[in-house]
């Protein structure tokens, strides 16, 4: 009895020391649990970090932007394709600000407007058309001049070229650029226009330097651009984020193109090989104009007869004109050109298809009389156009020189031979960069308007068109 009573107890204390057990192992396997769940889950957020920071430091920076040949751009190597490009853009804006006026305002107003193009470029932004435009033609050229000409890249000329463009504003005497803002200019949406040109000046170039001193130049440019930049970002508030090796690649990239292109050009055609042409591309003439209104429903012989009745006019001032009579003191008070007569009859210059400087087409009967005449020759007897009756004197001609003919005619080669890259170079796009809008070409291009042969005078609107002369009626 005594035995089955310390058995029982014996079996209780086991049993209670196995649910102790029991639940300390369940406590243990619970936190176990707990801790490979948050191990993992650890792991897993570890991993998302170190794959978005792989993707994107190292996967989206290798992505392929465009191909030229068997020559990738990344989107890594795009990035500094559009910061140099930027950073290109800023130097021209200051050399247009060393003009002062209205350069150094429109620099001012584009400076913060370039300043965020640049600090806002990633890796995974559509690509900006004309950027990888750019790289398109660098590559192009690159490879292509190497395949045909066996020509690379010279940084001796390219100096050479940048101390020619930049070397009066920015060389060993120039002038700190004077910054007078103090407030941020207000961009318009959108980001400013496209920069101008700067004007022309009168004064000379000075010599291109051989390529040893031309590089030591090249450097104290790139400097004087740099110091003239974080000061002109100054007024705006905005911190600079272009360094001056941007400025220094950005320019030496743009010229060593430049350099390259040339070499090309003077390959496509020798100065050897050219022959300069002759023919005038200004024909300069004034006239003295006597007007023949013709109505509308003018029968052929009613017009004759009309040209007819005012030919003794313009014979009687070519009279004149033979007597010794000075040609612009009578245009000024014999011609029925309002336009020209004021200015002793003095037309728009133009070549020998008629094509005028102000884009204007001359007619054909014009062109012909002035072609067949010599220097301050005046016609023997006036000619007949749709206007009335012309008495044309040729003031002169004016021929290009071989240098500016063998440079017209080697860009047109270059561009024919660039044109035909494409076949032999391939390009690519793997991310389709920003639409570049381009205007299409045609091969018939629109007709030139008519040159103003017969300017009305100034306080009549619209002239009346009267028979000024009747025909006389056949019997």
């Amino acid at each position: 009895m005594t035995q089955s009573k310390n058995d029982a107890r014996e079996q209780a204390r086991r049993v209670a020391a196995n649910r102790h057990i029991t639940k300390s192992e369940r406590e243990n396997k619970r936190r176990r649990l707990v801790i490979i769940t948050t191990a993992v889950a650890v792991a897993i957020a570890l991993v998302a970090v170190i794959s978005g920071v792989l993707y994107d430091k190292v996967i989206v920076p290798a992505q392929t932007v465009a191909t030229v040949g068997n020559v990738n751009l990344s989107r890594a190597m795009y990035v500094r394709e559009k910061r140099l490009s930027l950073a290109a853009n800023m130097a021209q804006n200051l050399l247009l600000a060393s003009f002062g006026g209205q350069f150094a305002e429109r620099f001012q107003q584009q400076n913060p407007y370039l300043e965020s193009q640049i600090s806002g470029t990633t890796y995974s932004e559509e690509p900006d058309g004309q950027v990888v435009a750019e790289w398109v033609q660098n590559e192009s050229l690159r490879q292509a001049a190497k395949a045909d000409y066996q020509l690379g890249e010279s940084e001796g000329q390219a100096d050479q070229a940048l101390v020619v463009d930049y070397g009066m504003v920015f060389g060993e005497t120039a002038t700190p650029l004077a910054i007078t803002a103090t407030l941020a200019p207000t961009l318009t949406p959108g980001g400013p226009t496209a920069t101008a040109q700067p004007e022309p000046t009168n004064v000379p170039p000075t010599a291109t330097p051989d390529e040893t001193k031309a590089k030591d130049v090249a450097s104290k440019i790139v400097d004087t651009i740099f110091t003239n930049y974080t000061t002109a970002m100054q007024p705006t508030g905005v911190k600079p984020v272009l360094t001056r090796d941007d400025f220094l690649q950005a320019l030496h990239r743009q010229y060593v193109r430049q350099a390259l292109m040339e070499r090309v050009k003077e390959k496509l055609l020798p100065a050897d090989k050219f022959t300069a042409s002759t023919d005038p591309t200004g024909i300069d003439t004034s006239q003295i104009f006597v007007r023949v209104d013709v109505p509308a429903n003018a029968s052929a012989s009613d017009k004759d007869a009309l040209y007819a009745a005012k030919k003794s006019r313009a014979d009687d001032i070519i009279a004149k004109l033979k007597s010794g009579t000075d040609f612009a003191t009578l245009a000024q008070t014999e011609s029925d050109d309002f336009t020209s007569r004021k200015n002793g009859g003095k037309m728009d210059a133009f070549d020998l298809t008629g094509k005028s400087v102000a884009g204007s087409q001359f007619d054909a009967a014009y062109v012909a009389a002035a072609v067949a005449l010599k220097p301050d020759q005046v016609v023997a007897a006036p000619v007949r156009t749709e206007f009335g009756w012309h008495i044309i004197k040729l003031n002169g001609t004016t021929v290009p020189s071989f240098d500016e003919q063998i440079r017209n005619a080697r860009t047109k080669a270059y561009e024919t031979w660039f044109t035909a890259l494409a076949a032999k170079y391939p390009v690519s796009y793997a991310t389709a960069p920003t639409a570049t809008i381009v205007p299409v070409a045609t091969n018939v291009p629109a007709p030139l308007p008519t040159a103003p042969l017969a300017g009305y005078p100034t306080s009549t609107s619209t002239p009346v068109v009267v028979a000024t002369a009747t025909a006389t009626a056949k019997p």
